[in-house]
């Protein structure tokens, strides 16, 4: 039982640092054009693959619709949702559905 509860605070803490470092680098403005080059990096690995989507297909449609001041900060909270769902939410579901499978053959899943 203790240790379901510290690993339950364990994930919970995974994923409040996660989606902080998201936003960060999302939103905090960086100063110098480098470390704006930087930080744009940083996001599109720390929010892959969403934010490979976002910034090299979508972004463009986007631009047709709206302004560029609009489109990126609309754009970076959508890839900031999807990846965090996509890594906290759908992989651990799929992954316990294996393992729950893996662990008994036959069984369907709970």
């Amino acid at each position: 039982m203790q240790d379901e509860k510290k690993m339950t605070l364990t994930k919970k803490i995974v994923r409040v640092g996660w989606l902080c470092v998201a936003i960060g680098l999302a939103y905090i403005p960086s100063g110098g054009i480098d470390t704006n080059l930087l930080a744009g990096w940083a996001f599109l690995v720390w929010t892959f693959p969403f934010s490979g989507l976002w910034w090299f297909y979508l972004y463009d449609v986007a631009r047709q619709y709206m302004s560029a001041s609009v489109a990126q900060p609309i754009g970076s909270a959508l890839v900031i949702v999807c990846a965090y769902v996509f890594w906290f939410v759908l992989i651990p579901m799929v992954w316990s559905k294996a393992r729950a499978e893996r662990n008994n053959p036959g069984q369907p899943p709970k």
